[in-house]
């Protein structure tokens, strides 16, 4: 029978890749060489695109480990591209707007006014995109684009203070996958991962610790580099076979 290992991750530079061949050699050493290794990815709050690339050189660097992200197992529902143009069609609707282009960026203007702003970097490439209801100068929303095009989050702002008030984490289809929300100060108060059907958690490594309790099963071997987490496993999990760095 196999032996199961996950190793949960900080980051994955070549340090860190030779520093988990280490360690599944000296496990080896101990249980056998039957394992079956399954890097555990917690990063979410970068371009998914550069994950999947790193996975890919991993692929290429590391063949017989397999890779599961937290992110990438959400988002990436499709091989869709470039859905942030929908969402701007889809919020037009039947407005009118004229376009103008100011510092390189287009502006969608209303009555003289800007409801649309698309950001782009040196490149061209749209990063984020600006919408401001009629008589605001600020965006009651921003959506933050990837290199494929694609919309990773939706952020909502208080109309008043204009602080971050809600972030949607959109999938390739556009559908929610996890709600931020945000406190009076803007700063992060709660977590959902709605497209699991999971409950309200307060602090990321709880938010974690549902992920871990989908894809750790209480036989695993367990190595955890990322120490954020080593209160998850002294507490709360049934796995016995732990190895915290």
């Amino acid at each position: 029978m196999n032996n199961q290992v996950k190793i949960i991750i900080d980051k994955l530079e070549v340090h860190d890749i030779e520093i988990i061949k280490k360690y599944i050699a000296n496990l080896s050493e101990l249980v056998g060489s039957d394992l079956v290794v399954t890097i555990l990815d917690p990063r979410y709050k970068g371009d998914y695109n550069q994950l999947i690339n790193s996975y890919e050189q991993l692929a290429v660097d590391f063949p017989d480990v397999q890779i599961d992200s937290f992110y990438v197992s959400q988002y990436l529902k499709s091989e869709r591209r470039d859905n942030v143009n929908q969402f701007t069609t889809d919020y037009i609707g039947d407005q009118k707007f004229t376009v103008e282009k100011k510092d390189g960026q287009r502006l969608f203007m209303q009555n003289g006014e800007v409801r649309i702003a698309i950001i782009t970097n040196q490149a061209g490439k749209v990063t984020a995109v600006d919408f401001a209801k009629p008589g605001q100068k600020r965006p009651h929303q921003r959506v933050s684009v990837n290199s494929s095009g694609n919309i990773q989050v939706l952020r909502h702002f208080d109309e008043k203070t204009h602080l971050p008030v809600l972030d949607e984490y959109l999938d390739t289809d556009l559908h929610t996958q996890m709600l931020v929300h945000f406190d009076e100060r803007g700063l992060r108060a709660d977590y959902q991962l709605v497209g699991w059907d999971e409950l309200v958690v307060h602090s990321e490594v709880d938010l974690y610790d549902q992920w871990f309790n989908r894809v750790i099963k209480p036989d695993d071997y367990v190595i955890n580099l990322n120490r954020h987490y080593d209160v998850l496993f002294e507490h709360n999990h049934d796995v016995t076979k732990v190895f915290l760095m």
